[in-house]
């Protein structure tokens, strides 16, 4: 039987690895972030998918002008494996690692935040 095996389903998970929140740069699509514990960090790059959200929108005191308008925000699947770009761990840069649930829930709340303050700056420009 003639079997090939994907190296994605052997990724390694680093769980006690934290989220550096001030590291997160967006470039279109692109998420660039690190995972570090101790001294030792990871330099990691995963593609989002741009989803379509909604946030109230008023530019005076009174509530009947709420107005509800739709913007683009990032999120980062996590069953998708992320690259290594950087790293101070023994792996290899371009190798793929799997991120824990709590590393993308908190990635993924921190590119909310980014959106809707880059949002929030383009409404008021």
């Amino acid at each position: 039987m003639n079997m090939h095996a994907k190296p994605e389903l052997f990724a390694p998970c680093f769980p006690i690895f934290e989220l550096v929140a001030e590291s997160i740069e967006v470039e279109a699509d692109m998420v660039r972030f690190t995972l570090q514990y101790g001294a030792v960090e990871i330099d990691c790059e995963a593609q989002a998918d741009e989803l379509t959200d909604s946030t109230c929108v008023n530019r005076t005191n009174d509530p009947q002008n709420d107005v509800e308008v739709d913007y683009a925000r990032l999120e980062v699947d996590d069953r998708t494996p992320v690259t290594v770009i950087r790293t101070d761990a023994d792996l290899v840069d371009g190798q793929k690692i799997k991120l824990t649930e709590q590393q993308v829930e908190k990635l993924n709340q921190q590119l909310e935040w980014i959106c809707i303050e880059k949002f929030e700056m383009e409404m008021a420009a």
